[in-house]
This record gives C-alpha cells, structure tokens and sequence, in this order.
C-alpha cells in the first residue's frame, strides 16, 4: 500500500510540472471502503465510496449484459474485465455534497433523496473501469479490485487527469 502512495505521489508531480494549465487536484483519490449495488433487471452497477467527513464520493456506474456483482465460484473471470468509460452510460462521478449521504439512499435507490444538493461534481470523459478477481486463501472467496486507467474528470473549470487511480478492493463469496 505504501508503495501505491509513493508512485501516485510521483505521478502527481510528474503530472503538475508536465501541466498545460489545467488544475490537477489530487483530493477525488480518497480512503474510504468499497461499496457496490447493482441494478440487474436494467443491468446497471455502481461501485462507490463515500467520504463523510468531507462530504464526497467517488463513483462509477455502468451497464453491462454480461458482469455479475456476485458470480459463482464457476464463473469468476480468469482476466481483468475492462470496461470504457463515456460521457452517458458508464460514467465516473466525483461529488461534494452540502449534507451527509449515505450509499444504499443516494447510490442504490431509483430515486435518490431530494434534498442533497451538490456542491460540485466532475464526470468522466474518457478512461476504462477495471475490474479484477483474486482467489483468497479461503474456498470461494475473492478479492475483487476496481481500477479505473487513463481517465480524465472535468466540470466547472477543473480538469483532472489521472493514469491510474485505485477506486478500492472489497471480498465477494462466490457460490
């Protein structure tokens, strides 16, 4: 984990001094846990994590026929799934809030609560999801780690481009 710090840290540098003017803010990279839910008749999935201290969150959604946010042991994906990210369906949204969220209300609903305004928000213009699973040393349990590569986040006069940026990992039981 620490060696992860160091390198962002240097692409963050290498990032700033390469800079042609845009703002590069390294703050949309936060520790928070992993969180997902899917809607699976529309075949639509979030993954997410939320920063309540500062009121933010990170988050991709995408649809797909074929990903399942809880395979079985059989059907766990030997390679990386890869999937790119647009400007309408699946998406990469940083967000400030001006109030607490919480993620089953605001990421897992069809209807999110009305009173959250967002303070700001950046999406996704380009870049890929992607989603790898690693066996743990338990029987049907797997790491499954969402990185997001090459992505660039824009809105309101910021622009923040990122070649990697570790969305997070979390334990799924395959059945």
């Amino acid at each position: 984990m620490v060696h992860r710090f160091y390198i962002l840290l240097l692409l963050i540098v290498v990032s700033i001094s390469c800079s042609e003017g845009d703002i590069i803010d390294p703050s949309v990279d936060f520790s928070a846990e992993l969180q997902s839910c899917s809607n699976e008749n529309n075949n639509t999935f979030v993954f997410y994590k939320i920063d309540n201290q500062i009121n933010r969150s990170l988050s991709v959604n995408f649809t797909s026929s074929t990903f399942n946010l809880t395979p079985t042991a059989a059907n766990i994906p030997a390679e990386p799934i890869e999937i790119d990210l647009n400007t309408t369906t699946n998406q990469l949204i940083y967000r400030e809030f001006g109030v607490t969220i919480t993620g089953d209300e605001y990421f897992c609903t069809s209807v999110p609560p009305s009173n959250i305004g967002v303070n700001q928000e950046l999406t996704s213009s380009n870049g890929t999801i992607q989603i790898d699973y690693e066996a743990t040393d338990t029987p049907n349990m797997f790491t499954r780690t969402v990185t997001l590569l090459d992505i660039t986040l824009a809105g309101d006069g910021i622009t923040i481009r990122q070649e990697f940026l570790l969305l997070g990992s979390d334990i799924i039981t395959a059945n």
